[in-house]
């Protein structure tokens, strides 16, 4: 298998300090490894197999610029369609948090005293991500600048058992947990609704009522291993990535 990943900005041929770990492991298992610099759309040894990147998040824009350099395994609209919360949450919604996509002239109605957990549709905003008013919805607004027409994902708020996230990379349908954990049973759907996606993320929680969730599904090329060791990681997820993309 081969991957990709970041470079530090202009400096095409050194790897970024915060990838390089997972890169000198990559080599060590054989498997090629390049790297690409975003800043100027430059990759280091490109080929006509199609790669796995793994790097920081990249835009539509820029994937697509990553795309036009070098076959991906993981097309751009199945980048989109699993790092965009408008691609994913259709496809999950009976298994996670009841949700909506307003714009910011659209605040939710908060005349019940419901709170909501607001996000972009990619990254969250912190510490002013939980709204419980209208005037904290509008300084969430003016804070972050937010243009007219952007797009934010208002999620009810949950309350979660503490330290209960976990992190699955789901793999051709098949989701893996670290140390072997299992996704639990009431969630083993969940991947055959998010199928064709090759390599995905996958974060799931306890409700303090103790029920499993869903919290978010993000794009496996550029999700962090948050509770996952890199040795498990690159055994079990991209080992079984290599398995299942071989010709």
């Amino acid at each position: 298998m081969r991957i990709i990943y970041p470079s530090l900005p202009y400096e095409v041929r050194t790897v970024d300090p915060m990838w390089a770990d997972e890169y000198h492991w990559a080599q060590e298992q054989g498997w090629a490894v390049a790297l690409y610099d975003s800043e100027t759309q430059q990759l280091k040894s490109a080929s006509v197999t199609p790669a796995l990147y793994r790097g920081w998040m990249l835009s539509e824009a820029e994937y697509l610029n990553l795309a036009h350099r070098t076959p991906l395994l993981v097309p751009a609209a199945n980048y989109l369609a699993a790092h965009l919360a408008t691609g994913w949450y259709e496809a999950v919604r009976d298994f996670t948090f009841p949700s909506q996509f307003l714009k910011p002239h659209q605040p939710p109605d908060f005349s019940t005293g419901q709170h909501y957990f607001v996000k972009g549709l990619v990254k969250s905003f912190g510490v002013d991500s939980v709204v419980a008013s209208a005037a904290q919805w509008q300084h969430l607004c003016r804070r972050y600048e937010l243009l007219p027409e952007e797009l934010l994902f208002v999620r009810q708020f949950v309350p979660l058992a503490p330290d209960s996230e976990r992190r699955f990379f789901v793999v051709a349908g098949v989701a893996y947990g670290a140390e072997g954990t299992v996704l639990p049973t009431s969630l083993q759907p969940v991947p055959a609704l998010l199928q064709p996606r090759l390599l995905y993320s996958l974060d799931v929680a306890l409700t303090a009522a103790g029920h499993p969730i869903v919290v978010e599904v993000g794009d496996g090329q550029v999700s962090d291993l948050k509770e996952w060791a890199l040795p498990d990681f690159g055994s079990v997820v991209l080992r079984a990535l290599s398995c299942v993309t071989q010709p």
